[in-house]
């Protein structure tokens, strides 16, 4: 092969191995031809992609930035609604049991608990018995009855009664012979023995529980000896019936016990430590489960019961519905200090997520959890600082308004 030949076959070796390298640029296996035939089309494509991957990227970041724009927007709108309280329609509210006072100073006395018991005031309670035999013969009242006095309450009847009655009418008689006669007449023993007999008979039918007019009426000719009804003595309820119909009842038998409870005493144990701080016709404080009523000092034993070593004090206290009975537990409250402040109850106080106690406070629309301190607390009753005396505070439901407050969103149901 000349060298004529052989420069133009060289030419193409090295013109086809000059374009080699962009069929092997070329990834997807696509021929070198259309890599080659419009290489400015394939370089505004590239820049036509990076452009839109560019504008895709600020959008997704505009996107991120508006929902991060919200839920700051959305903090702020709960932080407003925190700030402003909680609303409660009038509906709400008495659904809730949400009850709204407005504070003020008061005086919490602090006091020493004593055990106690109610009992039946003696001057105002009868233990009806008869000194002698007596039979049952009619009832006229039930267990548990009131009755005022002169009402009926058993009818009774014995040979000892008709002895009794028998004696005073002998008696009686005697009596009206001998006045009759005068002290001229009869000597002073005779005059002063039938005077006496008279008393004795009388007051041995009194004994019975026959009232006077009873007695009066032994001389009509249709009364029958040998019984009588046994009236109510005063106003009361029936206590106690320990009898039946047609029952043979020994002598001193308490028959009933009627116990007028318009008023009731009370008996408190105090140790001697204690004893300073009672005085007679001071005014405490008495607890009977969930009641509370005063009563009055009116005694003391001034001496230590053995077992207990603590003297008994006695108090007196109205009844007027009769809620309350001889026999119930009670407690009795001795003052020992007072404190002047904000007084709340319990049921106004609730705890925050930190732990702390809050009130709400009530503006006429909203709640707003207020932050205080309890300073003391006694009976239900808590002395705090932190709320200015005239604000308006829900004092019924702060629990309720605390749950709601730590709900999301802080939205107001009607439960």
């Amino acid at each position: 092969m000349n060298s004529k030949t052989s420069t133009p076959l060289m030419a193409a070796l090295l013109l086809a191995f000059a374009q080699a390298p962009a069929l092997a640029a070329d990834g997807h296996g696509s021929p070198a031809t259309t890599a080659a035939s419009a290489p400015g089309e394939s370089d505004d494509h590239r820049h036509g992609q990076q452009a839109e991957g560019h504008e895709r990227q600020e959008r997704s970041r505009a996107h991120g930035h508006a929902q991060a724009d919200e839920g700051h927007d959305h903090q702020r709108g709960e932080a407003d609604h925190d700030e402003d309280g909680l609303a409660l329609t009038p509906a709400q509210s008495a659904i809730a049991g949400i009850e709204v006072a407005t504070v003020m100073e008061t005086e919490l006395s602090f006091r020493h608990p004593l055990p106690a018991q109610l009992q039946a005031n003696p001057n105002l309670t009868s233990a009806l018995s008869l000194p002698v035999d007596a039979r049952v013969i009619a009832r006229h009242v039930a267990p548990g009855q009131a009755v005022t006095q002169g009402d009926p309450l058993l009818t009774l009847a014995s040979s000892a009664i008709a002895d009794a009655q028998g004696r005073y009418l002998l008696a009686q008689a005697e009596w009206r012979r001998v006045k009759s006669l005068g002290n001229q007449a009869v000597s002073a023993g005779r005059y002063q023995q039938a005077r006496i007999d008279l008393e004795t008979g009388l007051q041995d039918l009194l004994a019975l529980g026959m009232t006077q007019a009873q007695i009066d009426d032994l001389n009509t000719p249709e009364y029958r000896l040998g019984q009588f009804t046994l009236l109510a003595p005063h106003d009361g309820n029936v206590q106690q019936d320990n009898s039946v119909m047609q029952q043979n009842l020994p002598a001193l038998t308490t028959l009933m016990v009627l116990a007028d409870e318009h008023t009731l005493w009370a008996t408190a144990q105090v140790a001697p430590s204690q004893s300073a701080l009672v005085t007679i016709g001071q005014t405490l404080t008495l607890r009977i489960d969930d009641d509370l009523a005063a009563a009055r000092v009116i005694g003391r034993d001034h001496r230590l019961d053995p077992r207990t070593r603590t003297e008994s004090v006695r108090l007196e206290l109205a009844n007027p519905d009769h809620r309350l009975h001889a026999g119930q537990f009670a407690t009795v409250y001795l003052s020992q200090s007072q404190r002047r402040g904000v007084v709340l109850p319990d049921t106004a106080l609730a705890r925050n997520p930190d732990g702390d106690w809050m009130v709400y406070r009530y503006d006429g629309g909203r709640f707003t959890a207020t932050e205080v301190q309890v300073l003391s607390a006694l009976e239900g009753m808590n002395l705090v600082s932190g709320i200015k005396p005239g604000s308006q505070v829900a004092v019924q439901g702060a629990f309720f308004l605390a749950s709601e407050q730590a709900k999301s969103g802080f939205e107001i149901h009607n439960h």
